[in-house]
């Protein structure tokens, strides 16, 4: 193994499309809340629709439970499960 190789052993990029797991939680921000009463989570380019948020809920953190995700469109769905914080630009 050369120096290099020892150097950069273990290192890995970050995506911008991160997936998320069915049945497991996440905490996100929402950051939308669209007219067919979903809210709208971002993480880098993968889209989180969560159901069971009101306006309310949007730019505070929640935890949501995924319930699907499609890996090749990066976008999936989930079910509101609690309220775990407050946007620190939220006034």
């Amino acid at each position: 193994m050369s120096v290099l190789e020892k150097f950069l052993s273990g290192w890995h990029f970050r995506t911008t499309r991160p997936t998320l797991t069915p049945g497991t939680e996440v905490d996100v921000f929402l950051s939308e809340f669209d007219a067919d009463d979903v809210g709208i989570a971002r993480i880098g380019d993968t889209v989180l629709y969560v159901e069971g948020v009101s306006p309310g809920h949007v730019e505070k953190r929640v935890r949501v439970h995924v319930t699907e995700f499609d890996d090749s469109m990066s976008t999936g769905r989930g079910e509101y499960v609690e309220t775990v914080g407050e946007s620190s630009y939220t006034q």
